[in-house]
């Protein structure tokens, strides 16, 4: 892109709030500050916030973005090979979730609490962002209980396609996590017919992904029943007292402020949590897991 002349944006919008010094934190603690030592781009700190349209979202028609989104005429999508607590999988199309700014990102998780209006959130959003190219980092990726507090496992890959959905698609064929697992996949459009590789399939691979089970209740269970099951079937975030430095910043965070600060650390109330698992993907010292 710099021999082509292009100016380019190095950027993420982590959950919680949006601010310079948090940004400079994410890039620093990822290594990230090197992007402008070695390189003509920039790093993206502009913190401003705006709604931008999506009339042909199939579940939400506008989002709160990041105010660079509608600055640049492309976006290149770098997502990390990983598992995850509640979609359990995070590859290209979660990964567009970071143009959505900061908090609203909580947000999102509250309003929509059912993994089946989730992933179609995200398969909306993935669909305004529309990305030239998604490249993903498999080089090291994660299994277990992540992007948290999952296990790092040398996997040597990096994929590449104009179709997010489609590169999901043959990640979790490489690695052995069911594609019906995956409701971003499964509720998108894609056909796995009309998937072309290039060089390798995914059955080169010989990777099979202990995988967490994922915040969802059974794939069989009728959407009615779905609010109920959930308090049975799904794990919510256990607290390590030990590791626990009682910040707040997963009570900040919980959508349905199903938490509370005790003396110990927090308290997770068992029917107000949805099990979006934010607070676990914050706790800046994985004192939250989820078995």
């Amino acid at each position: 892109l710099e021999e082509k002349g292009v100016e380019v944006i190095v950027g993420d919008s982590p959950g919680g709030p949006m601010s310079e010094r948090r940004l400079k934190k994410a890039y620093n603690k990822s290594g990230w500050n090197r992007v402008e030592e070695e390189t003509s781009a920039e790093l993206l700190y502009n913190t401003g916030e705006e709604t931008t349209s999506h009339p042909g979202g199939v579940i939400k028609k506008s989002f709160s973005t990041i105010e660079t989104f509608s600055e640049v005429d492309g976006v290149v999508n770098l997502p990390k090979l990983k598992t995850h607590n509640l979609t359990v999988f995070t590859g290209a199309v979660k990964n567009t979730f970071g143009i959505v700014h900061g908090m609203t990102k909580s947000a999102y998780h509250g309003t929509f609490k059912g993994l089946t209006d989730f992933s179609d959130m995200l398969l909306d959003v993935y669909n305004m962002v529309s990305p030239r190219i998604s490249i993903m980092d498999g080089i090291w990726s994660m299994e277990g209980s992540g992007p948290a507090s999952g296990e790092g496992v040398r996997t040597d890959m990096i994929l590449a396609s104009r179709n997010g959905i489609a590169l999901d698609h043959a990640a979790c064929k490489a690695v052995g996590i069911p594609i019906q697992k995956v409701e971003t996949i499964g509720r998108s459009e894609l056909d796995p017919e009309e998937i072309e590789y290039v060089k390798l399939i995914p059955n080169d691979f010989n990777y099979s992904f202990n995988y967490p089970k994922g915040g969802t209740t059974p794939w069989w269970a009728p959407d009615i029943l779905a609010g109920l099951l959930a308090n049975f079937y799904l794990d919510r975030p256990t607290l390590d007292r030990e590791k626990c430095i009682k910040c707040a910043k997963c009570m900040d965070i919980c959508p349905k402020n199903a938490i509370t600060m005790k003396e110990y650390g927090p308290n997770i109330s068992w029917w107000k949590c949805i099990r979006c698992y934010c607070c676990s993907e914050i706790c800046p010292v994985e004192a939250l897991d989820v078995e």
